[in-house]
């Protein structure tokens, strides 16, 4: 994989993500986003929607016995991307508008494809790249831990209760989220 050089803790205290720069016989100090997980980590629905230009890329990963496995991937750079969520509250008309509804139509077909759900895609895992023109916006779908194929993977028992979900907490995924 190569060598990585961890730069910081990004997210929230509970959560496992770091900054870090990789050098490799491919990659020559890039920046990347790494995710430590303890258990399944749905690699192939990330790859199948990045290879349509709809995931962050997947570089690889680092298994150390006894350690979570770390998942090395493209880092969107905050100064580039904003959370879905975060557009529409400053961008409210944008909500119906045909190109932004087309490309998260798209999304959802991608998984479909293959009987994919992504589990939480909510607007605050779906990144748009901040000068992406209007009429084609840069569209990219993050947080991939309740992902998996549809009517095999479980929604967490332990979910917040202060949000609304699809499904119940511990039940199967069916739908497209």
């Amino acid at each position: 994989m190569g060598a990585l050089t961890f730069e910081s803790k990004l997210g929230r205290v509970d959560q496992q993500v770091f900054l870090a720069t990789l050098n490799s016989s491919s990659y020559l100090n890039i920046r990347v986003f790494v995710k430590l997980v303890s258990g399944r980590y749905p690699q192939a629905i990330q790859r199948h929607l990045a290879a349509h230009g709809l995931a962050p890329k997947l570089y690889g990963t680092v298994k150390v016995d006894g350690a979570p496995t770390g998942y090395i991937m493209e880092y969107l750079d905050p100064s580039a991307w904003q959370t879905l969520h975060q557009f529409l509250m400053s961008n409210a008309a944008a909500l119906g508008h045909s190109p932004l509804e087309k490309t998260l139509q798209n999304i959802v077909a991608r998984l479909e494809d293959e009987k994919y759900v992504h589990g939480d895609l909510r607007t605050d895992n779906i990144m748009i790249r901040k000068d992406s023109p209007r009429e084609s916006p840069d569209l990219t779908v993050v947080d991939f831990d309740w992902a998996g194929e549809r009517n095999q993977v479980r929604y967490p028992a332990d979910r917040n209760t202060n949000m609304k979900w699809p499904g119940k907490a511990g039940g199967l995924i069916q739908g497209w989220s």
